[in-house]
C-alpha cells in the first residue's frame, strides 16, 4: 500500500484541511471506539497488518520534504487540522499528536527549515464528532475553513 499523498508528495497541494482524522494508524484501536474499526483498517497488533499500516499512517510518515527532494526545496502545504475536544469517536489525540509531530520534525532546526507555510490546529470546544452541534458552531467552523483556504491560496471573493 502506498503512503498518503500528503506525506509522499506535499508539493502537489496548495492547501490541506483534515477533519477529525485517524492520524495514528498504529494505535487507533486502543482509544474509545477505535477497536471497532480494525475490520476496516486492520490492526497493528498483527505483524502483516502492521506492515501496511505503518506505510500510510500520517503520524508515522512525517518527513522533511526538503530532504527528500534535495534538487528542489519543498515544504508541506498550508495545513489546518480540525478536531473537537469532546470527540469520543475519533479522539482529539490523533490531531494533537500529528500537530506536535509536524511541529517537531519541521522546526527542529528552525534556521535551516524552509517550512514557512503555516500548520495550525482548530479545536472546537465543548463539541463532539460532527453532527449535533449548534448552527453557530457550524457557521464559525465553515468561516474559519474557507477563510484559511482563501488566504493560503490567494483567492479573492467575487460578489
Amino acid at each position: 500500500m502506498k503512503k498518503n499523498a500528503f506525506s509522499q508528495r506535499p508539493d502537489l497541494f496548495g492547501c490541506a484541511l483534515a477533519h477529525v482524522g485517524v492520524m495514528d494508524m498504529l494505535r487507533f484501536h486502543k482509544f474509545t471506539i477505535g477497536h471497532a474499526w480494525t475490520s476496516d483498517y486492520g490492526c497493528s497488533d498483527k505483524e502483516e497488518e502492521f506492515q501496511w499500516l505503518i506505510k500510510y499512517s500520517p503520524l508515522h510518515n512525517v518527513r522533511r520534504p526538503w530532504e527528500l527532494h534535495a534538487s528542489q526545496p519543498h515544504q508541506y502545504p498550508s495545513t489546518m487540522l480540525l478536531t473537537a475536544d469532546h470527540d469520543d469517536r475519533v479522539v482529539p489525540l490523533h490531531t494533537l499528536k500529528l500537530l506536535a509531530t509536524l511541529q517537531y520534525v519541521l522546526s527542529t532546526s528552525l534556521e535551516k527549515s524552509p517550512q514557512t507555510n503555516p500548520i495550525i490546529g482548530r479545536i472546537e470546544c465543548k463539541a463532539g464528532h460532527g453532527g449535533g452541534r449548534p448552527t453557530q458552531k457550524m457557521i464559525d467552523e465553515a468561516a474559519d475553513r474557507y477563510s484559511f483556504m482563501a488566504k493560503m491560496l490567494g483567492a479573492s471573493w467575487i460578489e
